[in-house]
């Protein structure tokens, strides 16, 4: 800008001039603050768009986190799929065990008990009405091989047609005595205990007795009895 001072140097002449220099320094000064509002103004501008920027780019990354209701139940069912293979294996696993345990005990009693020596003794009960069985005692030849107690559980078991085997040991081929004791609750609630004895011979080969527990509705009490299979 070039301002041009004509006049002559009276007092008119410098009024004039403090004048111009006036508006000279009052245009000096507008113009840096007019610079400063622009570039001012231009920063809340700038940051807008930089916020808007943000705004969008969480915006996206929300929408690429949150799960839809179906990948949910793509993950459930992956989930519970998993799950299941577990829980078959699990079973399987058990399945084998069970198996294993019973080749072990096959095995441990066919190296224990020989089939020329072995004896196995079982128990089976067909009784309700007129004796509650609580034990029995068993002798072979004279000496005890067992006793055993029979709890609640059991006696239901053998009331649906179980059987219990009472004694599995080693017999030598040959004449001999088996003897059973039943101890229970007869008719009317009374103490009642009953043996039985068997003589056999024992052969090469396994022997297996069984002694039976059953109610006699003829005569009104149990029968005991013990034979040979």
């Amino acid at each position: 800008m070039t301002v041009r001072i004509q006049g002559t140097c009276g007092r008119s002449g410098l009024a004039g001039l403090r004048a111009m220099w006036l508006v000279l320094l009052a245009l000096m000064v507008s113009l840096p603050a007019t610079g400063a509002a622009a570039v001012e103004g231009d920063e809340p501008a700038s940051e807008a768009v930089d916020g808007a920027a943000k705004r969008s780019a969480a915006a996206a990354t929300i929408d690429q986190i949150i799960e839809t209701p179906l990948s949910v139940r793509k993950s459930r069912e992956q989930a519970q799929r998993a799950v299941n293979e577990l829980s078959r294996d699990i079973q399987d696993l058990k399945q084998s065990v069970v198996v294993l345990n019973k080749d072990l005990r096959v095995l441990e009693e066919d190296l224990l008990f020989p089939a020329n020596t072995r004896l196995s003794v079982f128990l089976s009960l067909n009784v309700g009405e007129f004796f509650r069985l609580e034990g029995v005692e068993l002798k072979v030849d004279g000496e005890t091989v067992t006793s055993y107690l029979y709890s609640d559980r059991e006696r239901e078991a053998l009331a649906k047609g179980g059987m219990h085997r009472l004694h599995l040991g080693n017999l030598s081929a040959g004449e001999h005595t088996l003897s059973a004791f039943f101890i229970g609750a007869g008719p009317n609630g009374r103490e009642y205990k009953r043996g039985s004895t068997l003589r056999f011979t024992k052969g090469q080969g396994p022997k297996y007795v069984e002694l039976s527990v059953a109610d006699s509705e003829a005569r009104q009490q149990p029968e005991f009895a013990v034979r040979e299979w």
